[in-house]
This record gives C-alpha cells, structure tokens and sequence, in this order.
C-alpha cells in the first residue's frame, strides 16, 4: 500500500516547499516521486492484467507520471526567473488525477446479483 500513497505523499511535498519558496527541495521531490510514479503505474498495469480494474486506472496513472516528467523539467536549475506557473498547475493536476485513482480502487468494480434459491 505504501508503493502507493508515496507519489501523492511526494507531490505533496513538493507543493508544499514550493508554496514556502524552496524550489530546489521541490525539485529534489520531483525527481523522487517519478521513479515512485513509475511503479505505481506498473502496479496498476498489473492490476489490469490480474482484471483487477479496468484499463482506466493505468492510463491516468501513467498521464500522471507524464505530467510529473513535465513539471520537473520544467522547473530545471537552467530555467531563470523562478518556476513557472505550469509546473505548479501540473502538480495540482497530478493530485487530482492521483484522487480519482484513489476512488476508482475504493468503489466496488462490480455488482453481483444473489441468486434466488
């Protein structure tokens, strides 16, 4: 559970240090959580493999990941000026599409119907 909840918990981070004005902690956390990213769409590739879950859950996980490379990329020591707007807005997207995953996996993926007897 924990290879789950560790690229929200380092996105988090991240937005947090740059809302307190330390960009290159909230580098350092984005170049943690794409590998942690990472993972987490392999596991959830798997689950689709396992038919655990639709294919929906790999696919917004690795748009996630996407937006991560993005946002770290942008924000790099070579970029003059502070961060730009877009890599923090990419990160608040991450966490969004992060939550959806989340209340994907919490809902029951399917309804059985008991059988009468």
């Amino acid at each position: 559970m924990s290879r789950r909840l560790l690229p929200a918990l380092l996105v988090i981070a991240a937005l947090l240090s740059d809302a307190g004005g330390s960009h290159g902690l909230a580098l350092v956390l984005l170049l943690f959580a794409i590998p942690a990213a990472f993972v987490f769409a392999l596991d959830c590739y798997g689950d689709v493999l396992e038919s655990r879950c639709s294919g929906a859950r790999p696919a917004l996980a690795g748009l996630s990941l996407l937006l991560l490379v993005l946002s770290a990329s942008l924000r790099s020591p070579a970029v003059i000026g502070g961060v730009p707007k877009f890599a923090v807005s990419s990160l608040v997207l991450v966490l969004l599409l992060y939550t959806v995953v989340l209340i994907g996996a919490l809902l029951p993926g399917g309804r059985t119907v008991p059988e009468s007897a």
